[in-house]
């Protein structure tokens, strides 16, 4: 793999990450690479986005709310991404900072490429988000459900009552969805969870589709000034008539990681996944 000599290091706004940054620098340094840009995740502007356009490698330090948030603004720049995981769980952030170190062999060029789906979803085609994680709608209230249809095209595929949705990519599904017992989705697999939110049905199962088709949800209900929808994590878009739209962009994302990352040791380590009863720490 080819050596990475130019880095745009992003820092999260909320955490700390002095000491982390002053090693990050000294590895950088030690091999004859380059800081292009070093700057907090909120001053992220025109100006910064030009001088992260000249960067082989974005370096986000922080928890996945900073790298989805890094991805969200710069993944059109077509540059691989990097986490260093300041945070807690983080599926997104790979290398922890008991692992720093690890960012040399990456420099050097020996790590792993993966390219993953960008969705968006819309109730006006004036206005888009895109998503990386997950898109929620819900009826606002704790003690109000929504008639919601679910349908691919002009194909139903069912109506339920509940709480709301949570329609989870398979970057997300260790996420919202996965709280919520939806199931985890080998990234590698191209798909896309429904999973009802305190459905009131004989079934509140998840659902797997193809994350090619668009998926369209519409609320039934007459009254929906408390409706809410939320894109990875934010409340960002209103619901209207035509109803919620779910669609692959056919763009991607690009993550590095280091030579011996496995994403199913991410799930054992970070969710206790599959861990047996015996293994179960005791009080």
């Amino acid at each position: 793999m080819k050596k990475i000599t130019k880095i745009a290091v992003i820092y999260s706004a909320t955490r700390k990450t002095d000491k982390a940054l002053i090693r990050v620098n000294e590895i950088i340094e030690s091999s004859n690479s380059e800081v292009i840009l070093s700057t907090n995740i909120k001053k992220l502007n025109s100006e910064t986005f030009k001088k992260v356009s000249k960067a082989e490698l974005i370096l986000v330090l922080g928890g996945d709310g900073t790298m989805i948030s890094s991805i969200r603004n710069l993944h059109s720049l077509n540059i691989p991404f990097l986490g260093i995981n300041s945070g807690t769980v983080g599926f997104l952030t790979d290398l922890s900072l008991s692992k720093i170190e690890k960012l040399k062999d990456i420099l050097k060029g020996s790590y792993l490429k993966e390219n993953r789906p960008v969705f968006e979803a819309y109730s006006s085609i004036k206005k888009k988000e895109i998503f990386l994680n997950e898109v929620v709608i819900h009826s606002g209230s704790v003690t109000k459900m929504l008639d919601l249809e679910i349908s691919l095209k002009d194909q139903v595929i069912y109506n339920l009552k509940a709480d709301g949705l949570i329609i989870s990519s398979s970057t997300g599904s260790t996420a919202y969805s996965y709280s919520g017992g939806g199931p985890i989705i080998s990234p590698k697999l191209d798909a896309i969870s429904l999973l009802p939110m305190f459905s009131h049905s004989s079934s509140s199962h998840s659902l797997l589709l193809s994350n090619r088709e668009e998926v369209t949800v519409k609320i039934k209900n007459k009254n929906l000034n408390s409706t809410q929808i939320f894109v990875d994590g934010n409340k960002n878009l209103k619901y209207t008539n035509k109803g919620l739209k779910v669609s692959n962009t056919k763009k991607t994302f690009k993550l590095y990681h280091p030579k011996d990352y496995n994403y199913f040791e991410a799930c054992r380590t970070k969710l206790g996944w599959a861990v047996s009863i015996e293994h179960l720490k005791q009080d």
